[in-house]
């Protein structure tokens, strides 16, 4: 794929109305350069459940399902290189600097590769309520050359972009919760009480209480549990 071409497909990118037409759009685009898997994530913090932070994917459902219920994105090298890259890399480059983490990495690798997932690139980006986020792209026997990270870069960042604002677009109208509505029941989710919130957060079970009030009243919930459900389907906490 020339300049003119990665352009081209970017333009198309940036203006797809739909999140179906833009993963189409994507995955055509990435198959020039033999990815056939790709998935889009933020990457979770203490607390946080990988699975809820997955903004799209076109990924093997047998090797998702033994992913998270071994919970490797904790020792997974691409994983681990998404935090503090800010570049596009290879998966081989996120090897070598997961090193320390022994045979747990390798592993998981391995494993990857037998799902099909032989080699691949990462592209670092921004995720909504995670500490980082990446699209990391895989295939048989992709192109993984410098001179292919670039467009995969801009085509990557591309789609990420449009991805989480069409996301945005579809959200419930009118739920949009305050940083600190957010922040409340997130812990609420993480099954604390109001009391025990009071004291993370360092203010009174009062001011919790009216937090989680106002995010009822946002979400149109009945109970608190109804209102965490809307939150994580609408991506305004992560669980």
């Amino acid at each position: 794929m020339n300049t003119t071409h990665v352009l081209q497909s970017a333009l198309q990118l940036a203006n797809a109305t739909t999140v179906e037409a833009l993963v189409a759009l994507y995955r055509a685009a990435i198959h020039q350069f033999g990815f056939s898997h790709f998935i889009v994530t933020g990457l979770p913090s203490q607390g946080q459940r990988f699975e809820h932070l997955v903004l799209e994917r076109f990924w093997p459902e047998d090797w998702m399902s033994h992913y998270v219920s071994r919970d490797y994105i904790r020792r997974d090298p691409v994983a681990t290189a998404s935090v503090v890259c800010k570049a596009p890399f290879t998966w081989k480059e996120a090897r070598v600097r997961a090193r320390e983490l022994g045979s747990a990495g390798d592993r998981i690798m391995m494993e990857a590769a037998d799902a099909g997932l032989k080699d691949g690139v990462c592209v670092p980006i921004p995720v909504r309520n995670a500490v980082a986020g990446c699209i990391s792209l895989a295939g048989e026997a992709p192109i993984t050359e410098k001179a292919a990270l670039e467009p995969v870069n801009i085509l990557s960042l591309t789609f990420a972009s449009r991805l989480q604002l069409l996301v945005d677009h579809g959200r419930p109208k009118g739920l949009t919760l305050s940083a600190r509505e957010r922040e409340v029941l997130t812990w609420v989710a993480d099954g604390k009480t109001a009391w025990e919130i009071s004291r993370i957060l360092g203010i009174s079970d009062s001011t919790v209480n009216k937090h989680i009030a106002g995010a009822m009243r946002k979400t149109g919930s009945v109970t608190r549990a109804q209102a965490v459900a809307k939150a994580l389907t609408a991506m305004e906490i992560a669980g």
